[in-house]
């Protein structure tokens, strides 16, 4: 493990077990919860949470793959990150600081790699805290492309020739088949070739990290995992009637509530609401 000391006066950390991601620590609490980010984003998100949090818990906020930090990983376009990878590194990290139970905390993309994580490393893991969480809607049209070879060869077209994608995202919202707020999403993130280049890394490399809910929810019942979504009112990129596709299978495991707002959760708010929760449902013994 190396050290650095980046801009703004915010240490960061570097973990490899196989590949390597930056982290950041925020709090000195003795409950550890790994923290991991939206698409797009760093660790550094999570430190918003540290005056609610920080005396209960320490956050270990990860730069994900590509992101902030954290190393590249190009040639993952063809070997992609495997769901027990994940679980290995994770594992590793855990070992690492001396904890044999965690907090899994992941908002958006991160959401995805948590759900991913209850599936492979179940036995580690206390709770989940699920903030507006990719992974709860099935996309065969993801996959379908991330999977085959001529489906790659779009994405990498897509980098450098975008106009045909746009012109399909603009068709959708004329036909009123795409909500306002999921085309500014959309077009936000793919308006320049260093973004379209993100999300052809970070889709391709993590194609196989596809939880399967029923698994997700079987694992939550057998190992005593409290599983807790929290979900913006107005959130439109990930509404909230989502939670349903997860909550189904376990509805006394795993709870939702909802905040006045949109996409946007990782606010202040989000920490007082975090620390309630886990004031009113104190963690399992190891």
């Amino acid at each position: 493990m190396r050290f650095l000391t980046p801009a703004r006066g915010i240490l960061n950390h570097y973990f490899t077990h196989g590949v390597t991601l930056a982290y950041r620590t925020y709090g000195h609490g003795p409950i550890a919860v790994l923290a991991f980010h939206g698409f797009g984003r760093t660790g550094e998100d999570f430190a918003v949470l540290t005056s609610a949090l920080g005396a209960a818990c320490t956050l270990y906020a990860f730069d994900l793959h590509f992101h902030g930090q954290s190393p590249s990983y190009p040639d993952r376009a063809d070997v992609p990150f495997t769901p027990h990878e994940l679980a290995h590194f994770f594992t590793a990290f855990a070992d690492s600081i001396q904890k044999d139970r965690i907090i899994l905390l992941g908002y958006s993309l991160g959401g995805r790699i948590a759900l991913s994580l209850v599936e492979c490393m179940p036995q580690r893991i206390d709770r989940v805290l699920l903030v507006a969480p990719d992974g709860l809607v099935t996309r065969p049209w993801y996959r379908i492309l991330a999977t085959s070879t001529f489906g790659r060869a779009l994405y990498r077209r897509f980098v450098e020739k975008p106009i045909l994608i746009h012109g399909l995202i603009d068709g959708l919202r004329k036909l009123r088949l795409m909500n306002d707020r999921r085309y500014r999403f959309l077009k936000g993130q793919t308006d320049s070739k260093r973004k379209r280049i993100l999300v052809r890394d970070v889709w391709l490399s993590y194609r196989l990290i596809e939880p399967n809910l029923a698994v997700v929810a079987a694992k939550a019942e057998e190992f005593r995992i409290p599983i807790h979504l929290f979900f913006g009112t107005h959130d439109r990129v990930i509404p909230p009637t989502t939670g349903h596709n997860l909550r189904k299978f376990a509805p006394d495991r795993i709870t939702q509530e909802e905040l006045p707002a949109g996409h946007i959760l990782l606010t202040p708010e989000l920490g007082s609401a975090i620390i309630a929760h886990l004031d009113m449902a104190p963690l399992p013994t190891a």
